[in-house]
């Protein structure tokens, strides 16, 4: 009896996880919501603090730049004498697999988007063309990028330099109250299942569409999520150093051939040739307009504020706690400026190079490929992989995309599940049990919630959660700074 005492004292931030979000999947289940209502609280939540998040973006930034430049960013994670545990090819595969995935196939056409929906086009410089790319690298690359590295190196310094938690709670210090802390870490944790099933929803959502349209079949949904489940269960199960170092591995491969293989074939039959010219002048068009871009009271309209940029950042900050804690795992032995460094410009340089080879492929069939993002979102990839090979050519390029997808679906899923077990644990090493449970309850609750079509509760969830973490994180940054400072004179 004393044993199982200890066990639900030391498991009790799982417990309560777990019964929050059981209780909110029951709801979902019985009860007929208002699915218009929440989409409207997800609107006027996005509208009514876009200028919070807006600076709040702006302060990591600055808070990176003086990491990078300063005498402390030759502070090395883990003491002087500490050594990459990651090649530098895993350690970036690591960062864009977990941080971005399956966002990147659903959103690739987003400069399209942006192209026939601007509501810039008239108030900043440069073409139209040009506006499009540059807001989606606004909506995908610096500002999602500088939360991210900021909270990896501020739990990996206090990680292995000062023997804390690997959690965003050991930001604050041991006389904090310990409800206060158990409160982050499961709001924390709740916060990375719902971007979770949110992005899982539509991974599936977009495989399904792909399969149906090219084999012209009729697949069942949740029989694709339960196989990803499953890999991503035996992943995490194998650790970071074999399974999800090797799937990040694997499918940084898999992303590079397909983005060469699209360029060529967009060169080939769409005459696409100025690929370089459009990402370098998007990518100048995004450096002199960022601080407009940034000012979302500006926006000419509400409705974009609140379903692209701020809506991201948001989404992204919910998401903040998994990626943050993944990456200062892997980041032992660099130092402040080659996390602050490598995890903000590597990633948004990819991301550049990805929208713009598929931005730039989309343009000559742009009113086609738009239609059909109107008509069906998840199947417009598809139709545009229609645009550029046909016959045996375009059912094997439509294969490897949905084998890019299942990758990006499995790392996800298996490194988020090893971060909300090791959030809502007190063990120094995570047990395999603990893994396998998050991760088979995050398949069950993604599936759950795609039967229900929950997407906009989620979005809800995602954006309040996103809120609180914003304002954790710049109060959490301000004690590091304390700490910095006071420590490393």
């Amino acid at each position: 009896m004393h044993k199982f005492t200890l066990l639900l004292k030391k498991e009790s931030r799982s417990i309560i996880a777990f019964a929050i979000l059981s209780a909110i999947l029951v709801t979902l289940l019985l009860l007929d919501f208002d699915k218009n209502l929440f989409s409207e609280i997800f609107h006027d939540i996005c509208v009514y603090t876009r200028e919070f998040v807006g600076y709040s973006t702006v302060f990591c930034i600055l808070v990176l730049l003086f990491l990078i430049f300063s005498r402390y960013g030759n502070i090395r994670l883990g003491g002087e004498k500490a050594k990459p545990e990651y090649s530098n090819f895993s350690w970036f595969s690591c960062l864009v697999m977990a941080g971005m995935g399956i966002g990147l196939i659903f959103y690739s056409q987003e400069p399209l988007y942006h192209l026939f929906n601007n509501p810039y086009v008239g108030n900043v410089s440069g073409t139209p063309e040009e506006i499009a790319y540059s807001l989606t690298l606004y909506d995908w690359t610096f500002n999602v990028w500088a939360l991210y590295g900021l909270l990896s190196i501020i739990i990996g310094y206090l990680y292995y330099n000062k023997g804390r938690a690997l959690k965003l709670s050991s930001i604050f210090p041991g006389r904090t109250q310990e409800w206060f802390k158990n409160l982050i870490d499961v709001l924390m944790a709740l916060g990375i299942v719902a971007g979770l099933t949110t992005s899982l929803g539509l991974g599936v959502s977009q495989l399904k569409s792909g399969i149906d349209y090219v084999f012209m079949t009729n697949v069942n949904p949740y029989l694709l999520m339960l196989i990803v489940g499953l890999v991503a269960t035996w992943s995490v199960n194998s650790g970071l150093k074999r399974g999800v170092k090797w799937l990040s591995n694997l499918s940084s491969i898999l992303v590079f051939i397909l983005l060469v293989v699209i360029s060529v074939l967009a060169y080939m039959n769409l005459n696409v040739s100025n690929t370089i010219g459009y990402t370098l002048n998007g990518i100048g068009n995004f450096i002199r307009n960022y601080i407009h871009y940034n000012d979302y009271a500006n926006t000419a309209s509400d409705d974009w504020a609140a379903g692209w940029a701020v809506f991201y950042q948001l989404w992204y900050a919910a998401w903040t706690a998994f990626v943050a804690v993944f990456v200062a795992k892997i980041s032992k032995g660099r130092t402040i400026r080659e996390c602050a460094w490598g995890v903000v410009l590597f990633p948004a340089v990819f991301e550049a190079v990805w929208f713009g080879i598929f931005g730039s492929a989309g343009l000559p069939v742009k009113e086609q490929l738009y239609a059909a993002m109107q008509d069906n979102l998840p199947q417009s990839v598809f139709f545009f992989l229609h645009q550029l090979a046909s016959g045996g050519g375009y059912v094997a390029l439509s294969v490897l995309v949905m084998v890019v997808i299942c990758f990006f679906f499995i790392t996800s899923s298996d490194s988020s599940s090893y971060v909300v077990a090791t959030i809502l644990s007190d063990d120094k090493e995570v047990r395999s049990f603990n893994k396998i449970a998050w991760s088979l309850i995050q398949c069950v609750a993604a599936m759950i919630l795609f039967y229900c079509g929950g997407l906009a509760l989620i979005q809800s969830a995602s954006v309040v959660l996103g809120l609180l973490v914003l304002a954790i994180i710049i109060l959490g940054t301000i004690v590091f700074l304390y700490i910095l400072i006071r420590d490393e004179k």
